[in-house]
């Protein structure tokens, strides 16, 4: 009884790894899977931001009219430039990586270059000079523009595209991962094209992932060299191994025998999966300790402020209008914790921003 024990708990180490962890995760050496489980997560901590990114900046967007935006986006953001308008009224709007206003890119409408639907995602190719656009649903094409918002082409797919994802390799190769929703068709779950638009490689969609309407979504992020992204029908984090046409399983919460589970969204940086618990918290799970911990960013550039923040394109985010930012400021300089150095920095920061100015964005890159 006593070897048979042992040998279990050998077998049990050599499957999911040894060294000093706690409950809270499990990893599978075989397949490379990660598993937090949720009801042992209880620890909060906090991470500096410094600690996570190399370098941090405020963008002030332009005060001009045509570069008036909602806050409520989500951008595309590279080195030199940040894009604009993944919203279901505006166009995509392009800026310098200072925030001034450079060019739109078409417009909803049915006419050459227009999109007929709101963007869904975005991306920016400094290099090639170009900006890719994909609709929300039943759009079999891709838009392509200059960085002066030139239309250039449509390129045609052979299927619809339902929220799809991009990801730009460095070689220049788009991947497109997307929704299969079963109504509008069979379609791949990911396209692997060239630069030229040359079609590479399909992986087709297994059962388990085609759904039958639009209720279910697709996030990527586009924050670690493969193309990482969460769709919900599946509650899963897949890579897909582009050079292989083959996706990965990477990361999962499990629940357990809860029956109400709360709605989450996963994403992934370098050193840590992420786990975003509406209602909860945020979770981190630390790749190399195996562990998962709720984490509180403290942002130690702006006097220590605890506001969430976001993570996309390898870049730290967050765009503020400028009133709530005001109010953001203002409650971190009212805690007891505040430093009088803090309070500087933040009252520093706070006599810069007006009411009525444009948008304003926290930005910092992330460590590789």
């Amino acid at each position: 009884m006593k070897k048979t024990l042992f040998f279990s708990l050998c077998f049990f180490s050599a499957l999911y790894g040894c060294g000093p962890k706690d409950n809270t995760v499990s990893y599978n050496k075989e397949t490379g899977l990660t598993v937090c489980h949720y009801s042992n997560v209880k620890d909060t901590v906090d991470i500096k931001l410094s600690d996570l990114v190399e370098n941090f900046r405020i963008v002030r967007f332009d005060n001009s009219p045509e570069a008036i935006f909602t806050y409520r986006t989500l951008p595309t953001i590279t080195d030199h430039y940040i894009g604009i308008g993944i919203t279901a009224s505006q166009p995509y709007m392009l800026f310098n990586s200072d925030g001034k206003f450079l060019c739109t890119a078409g417009k909803i409408g049915q006419g050459p270059g227009e999109y007929p639907m709101s963007i869904y995602d975005a991306a920016i190719d400094e290099q090639e000079q170009k900006i890719y656009l994909g609709c929300f649903a039943s759009f079999d094409k891709i838009l392509i523009y200059d960085l002066k918002g030139n239309f250039l082409e449509d390129r045609k797919i052979d299927y619809e595209l339902n929220k799809p994802k991009f990801e730009l390799g460095e070689d220049k190769s788009l991947s497109i991962v997307h929704l299969p929703v079963q109504t509008t068709g069979e379609s791949p779950l990911v396209s692997q094209y060239s630069k030229e638009g040359k079609l590479i490689a399909q992986l087709e969609e297994a059962p388990y992932f085609k759904v039958n309407n639009y209720n279910q979504d697709i996030f990527a992020y586009h924050n670690v060299p493969d193309l990482s992204f969460h769709l919900t029908s599946v509650d899963t984090l897949y890579h897909y191994i582009k050079s292989e046409n083959r996706i990965v399983p990477k990361f999962t919460l499990d629940f357990g025998a809860m029956e109400d589970k709360p709605i989450h969204i996963y994403n992934e940086i370098p050193g840590y999966y992420i786990a975003i618990v509406f209602g909860k918290g945020n979770i981190f799970v630390d790749k190399e300790k195996q562990q998962a911990r709720y984490v509180r960013l403290v942002n130690d550039y702006c006097g220590g402020m605890k506001v969430m923040l976001n993570f996309k394109d390898g870049w730290v985010w967050r765009i503020f209008e400028p009133g709530y930012l005001i109010e953001y400021i203002q409650d971190r300089m009212n805690d007891s914790d505040c430093t009088e150095e803090d309070r500087k920095k933040l009252q520093s920061l706070l006599d810069t921003i007006d009411e009525d100015d444009n948008n304003i964005m926290f930005l910092g890159k992330l460590k590789k």
